[in-house]
């Protein structure tokens, strides 16, 4: 099963820390890390992986450090994570450049290019505002459409088509 990395992780957490400054405030690489509770090196790496993605913006100097480029409702999930992902597929044989030995029979191989597509359109259909303010994103997707089960809640939850 397809799982981010930790610096998916780390970029997810400072985007949403990013998120209470957005408008021209910007905050330090050790402000952000000790916030965020990331190590500074690693915290230092991320965002400059997020500023060649444009989604983060810095500002060198004193009093300089990073800001979001542009709202959250156009960030898009797989904008955070694709910079720290080598591939996003569920299984080997979805990966690019690679060869089961199974490929030319195998039953599975369709199906599973099905799932890897599925789960790549609902990463960008994900925008970084339903993380930071979760509870205004489930009340207006109660209103939507489709039924998910999540795993951290334990409960059903409605998810953007």
């Amino acid at each position: 099963m397809f799982k981010v990395s930790r610096k998916s992780e780390y970029a997810l957490i400072a985007v949403q820390y990013l998120a209470a400054t957005y408008g021209g405030n910007v905050v330090s690489v050790t402000d952000l890390a000790g916030q965020c509770h990331v190590p500074v090196d690693v915290l230092a790496k991320v965002l400059q992986g997020l500023k060649r993605a444009g989604i983060v913006r810095a500002v060198k100097g004193a009093g300089g450090g990073y800001g979001l480029a542009r709202p959250l409702a156009e960030i898009r999930f797989l904008d955070v994570v694709h910079p720290f992902e080598d591939t996003l597929a569920v299984v080997t044989c979805q990966m690019p450049n690679t060869e089961c030995e199974r490929s030319d029979n195998c039953s599975l191989r369709d199906p599973m290019a099905l799932l890897n597509a599925y789960i790549i359109r609902q990463f960008e259909a994900l925008t970084m505002d339903m993380f930071v303010a979760p509870h205004q994103w489930l009340a207006s997707a109660t209103r939507t459409g489709t039924m998910v089960e999540t795993m951290s809640l334990g409960r059903r939850m409605r998810m953007p088509a």
